[in-house]
This record gives C-alpha cells, sequence and structure tokens, in this order.
C-alpha cells in the first residue's frame, strides 16, 4: 500500500540525496517548461535536453566530484532519438559526462513515477501523473514569491455576497441566479485568507529564528533589512496594513452573511442552484450546505482579530530583539565606546610620554553640575516609632467609580428587557383582540427595538414567558416577508392577543 495515494513510496528521495538541489531544479524546470500553460507532450529526448539546460545553467548544484570543470558545451535535439553539440568542432568529456549523467536523472524521475511514458503508435510521450503534478505546482509556488496580496481578495468576498443577496424567487435570469454558487467561492477565498495570515505569522517565526542564529552582529541585522523589512514588512504589512486592510471590510462581510442566512427567499434560491450544480441532493441539504457556507464565511472574519493581534505581537518582539541587539552592541569593546575609549587611551599615553605637550583640541565641554542641592541631604533615620492600635478608617470613596457602577448596572437592565416590558410593548402595538405580523411593527426607540428583538427570540425558540402567553399568542412566520426597518431585518413572526382585557399596570 504505498504512503500517500497519488504518489510512489520512493518519490521523496529526489529531495533526500546529495544532489536534491539538482533533483528540485530539474523538476521545477520541467514543470514550467512542458506542464504549465499550453498542453505539452514532450519526447524522452527533449525532457533529456531539459535536464542537460539545467545542469549547464547551474553547475554550481553539483559536488566537487561530480565537478564538470569548464563550462558545458550547448546541446541541440536532433531528430527524435539523438542529440548532438551545437558546435561539433568542440569536443568535451564532461559534456558527454553530463549528458550520461542526466539520462541517469531521467531514468530516476521514471522509476519514483515523477514522470511516466506513454506510447501513442510508434511516438513515446512523457507526462506527469496527477499526484506529482500537485506536488510540484505547490513547491513552484514556494519558490516564487510568497508575499501575500490579499486585499483585493477582500473585496472579491464582498462583492460576491453583496451578488448573492439580491437573489429572490422571482429572479429567472439564469445569469443573475448562477451568482448564488459564489458561496462556496466566498468560503473558500475565506479559508485562503486565513492561510495568507497563518503564512505571515511563520514567516514571522522564521524570520526571528534566522536573525536569533546569526553568529555575528552584522549578520543578525543583515538578515533583519534583508528578510523582514525588504521582503515581509514591504509586502506582506503593506498590504494588511493600508486601505486594503481586511478590517474595513469586516463588519459588511459579516453582516452580508447574517442578512442571508436570515433571508429565506434568499435561501431558497441558494438551495436551488446547488442542487442543479449537483453540491446537494436535496432542497434541504443544499440549504444545510448553504447555511453551513455562510456561517464559516462569519466566523472567519468574526474572529479575525485574534490573528491580527498574534501577528503585531509578534512583530514587536522581533523589532524589540533587534533593538535591543544594537542598543547593548554598542557597549561592547567593538563598538562606539569601545573605540572611544581605545582612543582617549591612546592620547593619554602621548601626553605622558612628553609628546605633543601643547596640543589642544577645540570643544565645547558643559559645566559638570550635580542635579541634587547639597543642603537637601537625606535626614538621619529615627528610633522606631511603636505599633499604636488605631480606629480602622472608612474606606475611600470615588465619584466617579460609583457612577459609572450605576451606569452599568442602568445599561444591563435595559439591554435586557423583562417579560413585564416586552408585554407593554406588544400591548402598545397589538389592539384588543387583535393581531399583528411582525413586519407592521413601528420601532420609534431603543427600548422599541430591544422589547420587539426579545419578542422575535420568544417567538423562534416557543419558550414564551408566562407573563406574556396569558395575553399573547406568538408564532414563527419565516415564510412569510421579513420584517425591514432602519433597526433591522429579520424573520417575521405573528402576534395574537386575546379578548382579555388590557390589564393597567
Amino acid at each position: 500500500m504505498p504512503l500517500f495515494r497519488y504518489l510512489h513510496d520512493d518519490a521523496f528521495l529526489v529531495f533526500s540525496r546529495e544532489h536534491k538541489h539538482l533533483y528540485a531544479a530539474c523538476l521545477l524546470d520541467l514543470h514550467e517548461r512542458f506542464f504549465t500553460g499550453a498542453p505539452a507532450f514532450p519526447t524522452p529526448q527533449q525532457v533529456v535536453h531539459a535536464i542537460y539546460d539545467v545542469m549547464r545553467a547551474n553547475p554550481s548544484l553539483w559536488t566537487e566530484s561530480d565537478d564538470f570543470g569548464d563550462m558545458l558545451p550547448e546541446m541541440l535535439s536532433v531528430g527524435r532519438r539523438r542529440m548532438r553539440r551545437a558546435d561539433v568542432k568542440k569536443a568535451s568529456e564532461t559534456g558527454d559526462k553530463a549528458m550520461l549523467i542526466a539520462r541517469q536523472l531521467y531514468a530516476r524521475l521514471l522509476a519514483w513515477e515523477w514522470l511516466e511514458e506513454e506510447e501513442y503508435g510508434l511516438r513515446v510521450t512523457v507526462d506527469m501523473a496527477m499526484g506529482p503534478l500537485l506536488v510540484i505546482q505547490r513547491l513552484a509556488s514556494l519558490n516564487k514569491d510568497v508575499s501575500q496580496r490579499f486585499g483585493g481578495l477582500i473585496v472579491q468576498i464582498r462583492l460576491n455576497l453583496e451578488a448573492v443577496e439580491k437573489l429572490s424567487p422571482d429572479v429567472t435570469d439564469r445569469k443573475q441566479r448562477e451568482a448564488a454558487l459564489a458561496v462556496r467561492e466566498a468560503r473558500n477565498q475565506a479559508d485562503q485568507f486565513t492561510k495568507s495570515l497563518r503564512a505571515i505569522l511563520s514567516d514571522l517565526k522564521r524570520i526571528r529564528r534566522t536573525v536569533m542564529e546569526s553568529k555575528t552582529v552584522g549578520d543578525r541585522l543583515e538578515a533583519f533589512f534583508k528578510e523582514f523589512v525588504e521582503q515581509l514588512l514591504l509586502k506582506d504589512f503593506e498590504s494588511i496594513l493600508t486601505f486594503n486592510h481586511p478590517y474595513r471590510y469586516r463588519d459588511a462581510i459579516v453582516g452580508l452573511a447574517r442578512r442571508i442566512s436570515y433571508t429565506p427567499d434568499t435561501m431558497l434560491v441558494l438551495a436551488e442552484e446547488y442542487v442543479a450544480a449537483s453540491m446537494a441532493a436535496s432542497i434541504e441539504e443544499g440549504r444545510l450546505e448553504a447555511l453551513g457556507d455562510l456561517l464559516a464565511i462569519e466566523n472567519t472574519f468574526d474572529q479575525i482579530g485574534e490573528m491580527f493581534e498574534r501577528i503585531e505581537t509578534f512583530r514587536r518582539q522581533l523589532e524589540a530583539r533587534v533593538r535591543n541587539t544594537i542598543k547593548y552592541a554598542e557597549r561592547g569593546a567593538q563598538g562606539l565606546i569601545g573605540r572611544a575609549g581605545d582612543i582617549v587611551r591612546r592620547l593619554d599615553a602621548l601626553l605622558a610620554g612628553g609628546r605633543h605637550w601643547d596640543s589642544t583640541v577645540e570643544w565645547s565641554l558643559e559645566p559638570l553640575r550635580s542635579p541634587w542641592s547639597e543642603f537637601h541631604q537625606a535626614p538621619g533615620r529615627e528610633p522606631r516609632k511603636p505599633v499604636e492600635a488605631q480606629p480602622l478608617g472608612e474606606r475611600p470613596s470615588d465619584p466617579l467609580y460609583e457612577i459609572r457602577k450605576e451606569l452599568r448596572l442602568q445599561y444591563i437592565m435595559r439591554i435586557s428587557p423583562t417579560p413585564l416590558q416586552v408585554r407593554r410593548f406588544l400591548e402598545s402595538q397589538v389592539p384588543p383582540a387583535g393581531t399583528k405580523e411582525a413586519r407592521f411593527m413601528e420601532l420609534k426607540t431603543v427600548d422599541d427595538f430591544l422589547a420587539f428583538d426579545t419578542a422575535r427570540r420568544f417567538a423562534m425558540t416557543r419558550e414564551v414567558p408566562p407573563e406574556i402567553a396569558s395575553i399573547f399568542k406568538l408564532e414563527f412566520a419565516p415564510e412569510k416577508p421579513p420584517h425591514d426597518s432602519d433597526w433591522l431585518r429579520c424573520s417575521n413572526f405573528i402576534v395574537t392577543r386575546s379578548a382579555e382585557r388590557r390589564r393597567s399596570q
């Protein structure tokens, strides 16, 4: 049984042997030359030629025992199975040896199933299987500039969700309804965004390790400015700390995801399109899949603050380490103070020997003054006084603390309306022995909004307190048009008032 499903057991031997860097360069070159972009089906001779070109361009990848000395001669492909030198007059044993080793490398890549040969009649072509192709694609992306650019990614997620929010069962245009599939794409983009943040944090750890493993102060500073300032700070931090900062659209994306999940008509369109795209087997499963995608997007951007705090803390720690390195380096023998002390000692030796006795240095020196007055000395110590029992004083009162405590209690009492307050609100909205839907209720004050939201939660959970259930009947009605006002947008519910006479409180 193979270690990985689509890879040979010995596939990663190419990266563990003596010539791992040469194998990596050859695989990256073959991927870029033949297996990226337009479809190409090279012959074995073309692949060997490409490997030879890599060896010719990178002689430093070989050890001393495999050193070819002079630059390898240029080779040309002739026919299907032959190769010759570009200049036939230049005979080179190193070139013949390199060609032999290039064929050996090609044979090892075939044996380890990085490459595979296919016969089409009389023609033999070389291809790369799915597993090795996916691995080399990821390695190629790591070999390139890995600086994260996700400002446009955040904008694209917001635009996709705005397009989905406009969907309703009345929309019949096929292109507009296919925008529902953008929810799954937005979820994948949100996952990619999280991976980008983790990549930045991992890069910070790598830079800290490189800085701390440097042998000298110069190497440490060079690693800091080259890897952190030039590669990471000027690229990744420019993306996340400028106008493309994800916090700029975080609240908008979270609000869009919540509004879409609370709109039954839009969720119905999402479920239908998920079924049409074979992403779900039924309408109910499609609705659950869409709800899961929206919830994943909401959770990703709702909890993104912790990741940003970790990145910012790590960045400050790294800068503090380098700042301390510079600070203490100046205190050593090789710093400015050490060199200045050596110069002063040499000058004193010259003056002590009678040489240059009349030499002067023009300089402005500040008079040496003490910041302490000679008349303000510390008083002498007196005998310790015995401890005397005294009544305990009252606790000092802070008026500002008392006011803040009172305001906090008022806020807690106001943010959670009591059943009595909710009943008063419903009595003001629903006529005696009548019925009223939530979408027709008018919210004028903050207290009305809080009471309305509490009544909505009572209707959704069907757990109505006795103080309200004795007079009102609350029925959740998500299939009807939602309540949409300046305060909030939510699912509808129906409030029915009994014929009992209105109670005076």
